[in-house]
């Protein structure tokens, strides 16, 4: 559940493992599908290894995929246009782990405790990987209806969709007496460590993209990088490594600015951002989308007294790039209030899912846009009246 940081849990050697095992098995996942390189393809990876630092292993994986694939075979559909929707819903999967993983059944039926521990471990097994596949399997259809509620100015849609998904699960769960609680485990002394690997990742990428063949691109045109359907590498190919590279240093100068602490919640966001950085997140628009965030954090911080970089503050800055396509496409003045708003929504959302969906950012940027779409699209039309009257 959130927060468990796997480097406070196994240390930083085996999260690394963890997290490469994780990446492993989503690049399988995609090769089985057939699915060609693009920018979500990118983005997708990049969100998976992040989350691999806090709530992700292949155990808990695996079934949410399967079920991917099982719906796939069940509408005649091709694997390849819906691996990556299930390979996302993995979010959700601290609710096979909260089943499967223990060793006794979080039933209200007292006959369930009577039982002989492996009887009982092998119920909990069973219906972990049965949610999970449950899961895997209604993802696509379920996160493609629910991108209409932002109208796809948020990025992690199937953050927001898992979200929604497990809000109503948390409810049902509750009502049968299975809890959930939110956990609050965190990692600290490993600043160095990890500060090091975010420049080593970035640097690498920038590398890449400048060897690249790729079409080259100005300065300008590499700060405001844009593609109508989000996919830059659609449109830029590996030049796209670059901005993903750039936009990895300023989440790293970022950190250093504010003087925050790494943990592996916090290298997970700026994965994912680097990772999104191929799919609908370009430089400026982050830039702008941050400075919101941090604005909320600077209210917060001059209103409440808690330190402005607080590590909760951190994880919703990062995450609040999931809404540069607001910036991009509305301006930066609406990109300030969209951060700022995702930031507010972010440090108070996980109670309604109980801490099941690892995507608890992709949740409130979701909430965030449907609050504020509607909004900014009612203040451009009435100033697009005005203009035509004038």
């Amino acid at each position: 559940m959130l927060i468990t940081d796997y480097i406070a849990v196994g240390g930083i050697g085996a999260t690394f493992v963890n997290v490469a095992l994780a990446g492993l098995l989503a690049i399988a996942a995609m090769r089985i599908a057939k699915h060609e390189p693009s920018g979500l393809a990118i983005a997708t990876l990049g969100v998976v290894v992040a989350m691999a630092f806090f709530g992700k292993n292949p155990a808990n994986m695996l079934p949410i995929i399967f079920g991917g694939w099982l719906y796939s075979k069940f509408t005649g559909t091709p694997h390849r246009s819906c691996v990556l929707p299930s390979i996302l819903a993995t979010c959700l999967a601290p609710v096979v782990t909260r089943f499967a993983f223990f060793y006794e059944v979080p039933m209200p039926f007292t006959f369930f405790y009577e039982m002989p521990t492996p009887a009982v471990m092998a119920i909990g097994g069973v219906l972990g990987v049965t949610l999970g596949l449950f899961i895997g399997f209604i993802m696509t259809p379920f996160a493609a209806a629910l991108r209409k509620a932002h109208e796809g100015y948020h990025l992690y849609n199937v953050g927001f969709a898992a979200g929604v998904l497990a809000v109503g699960m948390f409810a049902v769960f509750r009502t049968l007496g299975i809890n959930q609680y939110i956990v609050d485990n965190w990692s600290s002394g490993y600043n160095f460590e990890l500060a090091i690997f975010s420049i080593v990742m970035s640097v690498y990428y920038i590398i890449c993209g400048t060897l690249s063949r790729a079409k080259r691109l100005s300065v300008k045109e590499l700060l405001r990088i844009d593609a109508e359907d989000y996919d830059y590498y659609k449109k830029y190919s590996n030049i796209t490594y670059i901005s993903m590279g750039i936009l990895g240093l300023i989440c790293v100068l970022f950190m250093f600015i504010i003087r925050g602490s790494y943990n592996g919640i916090v290298i997970g966001g700026l994965i994912s951002t680097i990772g999104f950085g191929a799919f609908g997140k370009p430089i400026i628009s982050s830039v702008i989308l941050m400075s919101g965030a941090m604005l909320a954090a600077g209210a917060s911080a001059l209103l409440t007294g808690a330190p402005i970089n607080h590590r909760s503050f951190l994880v919703a800055t990062l995450f609040a790039t999931c809404l540069a396509p607001m910036a991009t496409r509305f301006g930066w003045k609406w990109g300030l209030v969209a951060g700022f708003v995702h930031l507010s929504l972010s440090i108070h959302v996980a109670i309604f899912h109980g801490g099941m969906n690892l995507y608890n950012n992709g949740f409130a940027g979701g909430v965030a846009a449907m609050i504020l779409v509607p909004i900014v699209k009612f203040f451009a039309e009435e100033k697009a009246k005005r203009r035509s009257r004038v």
